[in-house]
């Protein structure tokens, strides 16, 4: 057997190696100590240990028990050292952990930049998301998990098709930058559980190092209040009906709908068509009620342009999208001096005269305002702001809401004496999702509508993304239906029929959400919810409920709204609501 040279070993090790004896004197060190601590092999034996390390560490040499990580220093250099005994000498075992050491705070240093970097993006108003050339997600912000509805930390770190498996990887701006090594724009408006609308602005490029690409990043911004105040001062600037008073008939009345306009085929939006038309013939004041993007506009100017009315002006002003003390003077009117700068001005309820005004989201306005706005309609006489002089004015008040009218004065958001003025007409608009027997005729609407408009050809939708269509709850209603179609018609791309891949990204996610959702309900042991969600297997409740008051009290409602503990005003509500016939 071939005989180990040990003394070469000894002297080929990284760490350097001293032998010493009790008193500290150095009797044997390697090749890695002599350079260590510049030594010299000669002098060696005369050499003690406590010159190269401080005499504190004497009292290691006093036990005969193994020591291991003693942190020392020598000079510049940060050491860390393991002592072993033996017979009456140590072994000292010295490692130069400097190098390390430096990283180490380097690498720290690296992760407080990092952490100071992450704060600082995450307090932007935009979405910022940040993938590598794998398509991992190496940043991912506050504001984009707003949007997308996702936490960041639970997508950081993951592949961007784990962290979102329902996304089409052929419709995310982001890896189509990374695929296409170009920058993309994309505008797309989506809506939350709540029905809102989200309109978002896109832009995507390439991340370099030098001329090599190593990733993609998508810089996302809100704009839906910017949408949204844009298109009110538009409207406002380039209203004709806004600009001047109507002194004659106009045939111009600033409207674009008429009920032949709704589309539909379900026996629940022909009753509410014809309670519409029904309320055209008189001026009494209207409340129309539905969730956001049913489509309460269009009722509005429908029933003006059926109305004695139709030939002065129609009106509409969204209470959600103007500061309070801007809607006033909106509304009302300003005469010089009311404020710096102001002039004389007619308000939106004066150039309404003899026509109609439409307030819609009427739950938006202040309270106060809500109250200035009480008396007008008692009245019929209105004040412009910083005036003495009452003006008589003649118009008749068409308001929308899109939550629950009694929540909405449970809450603070709606007067209940303003609720009573303005509900002589109350309509009630279903939402898609209780009317899904619309969704086909619409669906055809918007293809003919969209398709002529953007010249691109396209016949139908495929059965996959119809049964995708006719099982999402649409959130957005009707406005969100349109906006799909409207979307996928631009992804076409000599096709012509709407396939899966033209969805967006988002609204793919979405819907396997709602069908993930829907799939649970169907498991036996949820048995109990197999007739719907929460809120809907309330509503049965409550409908159920009604009814057996109503059979109780032999349909009286007065006296079935108290065995209820509900006023007759909010059971009628309900009665319409739930379309239920008085006993």
């Amino acid at each position: 057997m071939e005989q180990v040279d040990l003394e070469n070993v000894w002297n080929v090790c990284f760490e350097s190696m001293l032998i010493i004896n009790r008193e500290g004197q150095i009797k044997k060190a390697n090749r890695s100590a002599l350079r260590l601590f510049e030594l010299s092999s000669k002098t060696l034996g005369e050499t003690s240990v406590f010159e190269l390390i401080p005499l504190e560490y004497q009292k290691f040499l006093m036990t005969t028990d193994e020591m291991t990580g003693i942190s020392l220093s020598f000079g510049t250099k940060e050491l860390l050292m393991n002592i072993v005994p033996f017979n009456d000498r140590f072994l000292l075992i010295i490692k130069d952990i400097t190098q390390q050491q430096l990283l180490k705070y380097k690498l720290q240093q690296a992760t407080e930049q990092k952490f100071l970097y992450d704060s600082i993006l995450d307090m932007l108003e935009e979405g910022v998301c940040a993938i590598n050339m794998e398509g991992k997600i190496l940043f991912y912000n506050k504001k984009m998990g707003e949007v997308d509805l996702r936490e960041p930390d639970s997508v950081k770190q993951k592949l961007f098709r784990e962290a979102f498996p329902d996304i089409d990887e052929h419709s995310t701006i982001l890896l189509k930058t990374l695929r296409l090594s170009k920058s993309l724009n994309y505008r797309e408006t989506h809506f939350t559980n709540s029905g809102k609308a989200i309109t978002t602005l896109s832009k995507s490029k390439t991340l370099n190092i030098g001329s090599k690409q190593v990733g993609a990043v998508e810089i996302l911004k809100d704009i839906t209040e910017q949408k949204q105040l844009e298109e009110t001062i538009r409207n406002f600037k380039n209203d004709p009906v806004r600009e001047n008073t109507y002194k004659s008939k106009n045939k111009n009345n600033n409207t674009r709908f008429q009920f032949k306009d709704i589309v539909f085929t379900s026996r629940v939006m022909r009753q509410t068509v014809d309670q519409a038309r029904r309320a055209a013939r008189t001026s009494s004041s209207t409340l129309i009620i539905g969730d956001t993007g049913t489509g309460k506009e269009l009722f509005a100017q429908s029933i003006h342009n059926h109305s004695p009315r139709k030939n002065f002006p129609f009106i509409a002003q969204n209470c959600a999208a103007l500061p309070e003390h801007l809607l006033e003077g909106l509304l009302f009117g300003t005469s010089v001096g009311s404020f710096t700068g102001a002039i004389d001005r007619e308000g939106l309820i004066e150039q309404a005269h003899s026509g109609t005004l439409l307030l819609d989201e009427i739950n938006s306005m202040g309270i106060n305002l809500q109250a200035k706005l009480l008396r007008f309609l008692q009245e019929k006489t209105i004040q412009r702001l910083g005036a003495k002089k009452s003006i008589d004015v003649d118009v008749r008040v068409i308001a929308t809401i899109n939550e629950d009218p009694y929540a909405a004065i449970e809450n603070g958001r709606l007067r209940e004496d303003l609720f009573y003025r303005l509900s002589v007409v109350n309509i009630i608009i279903q939402p898609l999702k209780k009317r899904k027997e619309d969704i086909p005729v619409l669906i055809d609407h918007f293809l003919q509508k969209h398709s002529e408009r953007l010249q691109i050809k396209v016949d139908k939708v495929e059965s996959e993304v119809m049964d995708i269509f006719l099982n999402y709850e649409w959130p957005g209603n009707i406005r969100e239906l349109e906006h799909t179609i409207e979307g996928c018609i631009n992804m076409l791309d000599g096709e012509n029929a709407i396939a899966y891949h033209h969805l967006s990204a988002t609204f793919q996610a979405r819907a396997n959400e709602y069908a993930q959702i829907t799939a649970g309900r169907d498991i036996p042991k949820l048995s109990l919810l197999s007739g719907g969600s929460l809120e809907e297997q309330k509503e049965k409740l409550e409908r159920t409920l009604i009814q057996l008051a109503l059979e109780e009290e032999n349909g009286n409602v007065t006296r079935a709204g108290k065995l209820l503990g509900i006023s007759r005003q909010n059971l009628n509500y309900k009665l319409k609501k739930y379309d239920l016939s008085q006993m």
